[in-house]
């Protein structure tokens, strides 16, 4: 069964001080080295695009890689602040399983993962890319199971529609203004 994306997030962010309680807790658990994991990730991610021939770009910090697919030309871009309307699907680099998909869905950058926090401030409105994302930047460690394994590298197509100032929730419904 997917989850939305916003839902996942902040139910995640919900259960991280439990979770993180609980593994202060447990001697035995050998967490990974957040930098380690990263360069790992990173190798991982470069051989995925090797292999399948895809030349990607990097961050300007070389944290995710992204392929643009349609370049708008535009010049609005999201910051953290922004809320952000996108369409979009979540895959898994191991076996390209999507996880999540969503249309049009309203949500304030602030609140996703780390790699969309990096990726999507790189599109402007219309614009849609391939954001590759190393798990540190999206679920890490723990994951989200079943559907989102530890440490898992992630794909996901974005395709940015409207990026705003304010998010309101009215009728249950999400939206950015």
């Amino acid at each position: 069964m997917k989850r939305g994306l916003i839902r996942v997030t902040i139910g995640f962010f919900a259960i991280v001080p439990f979770v993180v309680a609980s593994c202060m807790m447990n001697d035995t658990e050998d967490i990974p080295d957040f930098t380690e994991q990263l360069q790992k990730d990173l190798a991982t991610i470069d051989s995925y695009l090797a292999a399948n021939n895809i030349t990607a770009q990097s961050d300007v910090d070389g944290l995710i890689r992204y392929v643009i697919l349609r370049d708008s030309a535009g010049d609005h871009h999201a910051t953290i602040d922004s809320c952000v309307t996108a369409n979009y699907s979540g895959l898994l680099l191991a076996d390209g399983q999507e996880f999540d998909d969503g249309v049009a869905i309203s949500f304030p950058l602030n609140g996703v993962i780390d790699g969309w926090k990096v990726g999507i401030p790189l599109l402007s409105v219309g614009d849609s890319a391939t954001l590759y994302i190393p798990s540190g930047l999206a679920y890490g460690y723990y994951g989200i199971e079943p559907d989102i394994p530890k440490n898992a590298n992630l794909i996901f197509n974005v395709g940015v529609i409207k990026v705003g100032t304010t998010y309101r929730i009215s009728n249950g419904v999400s939206s950015c203004n």
